[in-house]
């Protein structure tokens, strides 16, 4: 019987062409990078900091929506669509679906063509604002009804929803939204309090 050798795939992407989302898919050894209007842009792995926030808030947030049966939470940048041809695949640092929006797609193979209902994204230093509120936009216009986006080195939350004006949060100054996740309530100050 003879035995079937895959071969080897090239660690560089296409740079002459559109990508699809099922293309970036289909090539994990292009490494962390986000795809926007069918081009590959690499992203740098995050610092600790930016790391560690993560993973305290996508924590608060998991122990929250478990406990009340809302829905699930994906981290570690699982990938959504935020437009389709031209593909736009971003990947926020944390993200949670209600059951009623999962209902829309089965359980997400591959990339996930529900958008959540709340995103959340955490500023890196070399982050440029511009690409920031470019996600942000995205996000509101695919029918996130909530994006929060936190910055560790000021110690402050920017929060965005659909019609309302933009709020600037820190110290005790607590994210909530009771249309998102009903009942949950996390101050600045205790978001940021794991990192002195």
């Amino acid at each position: 019987m003879q035995t079937l050798v895959p071969r080897p795939k090239s660690t560089a992407y296409p740079t002459g062409r559109l990508i699809s989302g099922e293309e970036l898919l289909d090539h994990p050894e292009w490494g962390h990078c986000e795809l926007v209007r069918g081009k590959v842009v690499p992203v740098s792995p995050p610092r600790f900091e930016h790391g560690f926030v993560t993973n305290w808030l996508a924590f608060k947030i998991t122990a929250f929506v478990t406990r009340q049966r809302l829905g699930k939470v994906t981290v570690a940048d699982a990938g959504i669509y935020t437009a389709r041809n031209p593909d736009t695949v971003r990947g926020p640092d944390v993200a949670y679906f209600s059951k009623e929006r999962l209902k829309k797609e089965r359980r997400p193979v591959g990339y996930s063509t529900v958008a959540p209902d709340l995103c959340v994204e955490i500023v890196s230093p070399r982050d440029r604002w511009s690409d920031i509120t470019e996600k942000v936009n995205e996000y509101l216009a695919i029918g996130v009804r909530l994006v929060w986006v936190i910055d560790p080195a000021r110690r402050k939350a920017h929060v965005y929803a659909p019609k309302m004006p933009p709020q600037v949060l820190q110290g005790k100054e607590k994210l909530d939204r009771e249309t998102v996740l009903p009942g949950f309530k996390l101050s600045i100050e205790e978001l940021f309090s794991e990192l002195d």
